[in-house]
C-alpha cells in the first residue's frame, strides 16, 4: 500500500509559519510590520509602481497598504510623486528606506539560516533553487 499523499500546503505550512516568524522579527527589530518590510522591498525592486500595484504584487488590502505608506512616509522611507496618471502617486524608496529594507533582509536571511541550520548545505541550495523555479513558473518571483 502506498504512503498516503499529504497536501502540498498542509506539508508547508509549518515552514510557512516559521518563516512568517522570522520576517515579522526582522521587521520589528527596525521598528516596521511585515508588511511594511513587504513594502519596501516591492518599491525598492520596481520604483515608480502606484500603490495600487505595490498592493497587487504583495496580495495586499488596496485599503489598507495607504496606512502603511503614511507611515513610511513619515519615516521618511518612501516617497510618493504625482504620476502621468495623476489620480495614482509613483512610489520611491529614499535612501533611508533602501538601507533598512537592506537591514531587514539581512536579517531575515540570517533568521532563515538559523531555522534551516540543521540541513545539509546541498539541501538547503535545492530547496532555494525549488522555491525560485516554482516562483518563476507561477510567476510569482
Amino acid at each position: 500500500m502506498a504512503a498516503e499523499r499529504v497536501d502540498l500546503l498542509a506539508a508547508l505550512a509549518p515552514l510557512t509559519r516559521a518563516l512568517r516568524r522570522v520576517e515579522d522579527d526582522a521587521a520589528a527589530g527596525a521598528g516596521l510590520t511585515m508588511w511594511q518590510y513587504a513594502i519596501l522591498a516591492v518599491v525598492v525592486a520596481a520604483p515608480g509602481l502606484n500603490q495600487g500595484e505595490v498592493a497587487t504584487r504583495l496580495g495586499y488590502s488596496k485599503n489598507r497598504i495607504i496606512a502603511d505608506l503614511d507611515l513610511l512616509g513619515q519615516r521618511g522611507l518612501l516617497t510618493r510623486t504625482p504620476g502621468t496618471d495623476r489620480r495614482a502617486n509613483e512610489l520611491r524608496a529614499t535612501t533611508a528606506g533602501r538601507r533598512i529594507m537592506v537591514q531587514v533582509r539581512a536579517a531575515v536571511h540570517r533568521g532563515e539560516d538559523e531555522l534551516l541550520r540543521t540541513w545539509p548545505a546541498d539541501q538547503r541550495q535545492a530547496l532555494k533553487a525549488a522555491m525560485r523555479t516554482l516562483g518563476d513558473a507561477l510567476n510569482l518571483g
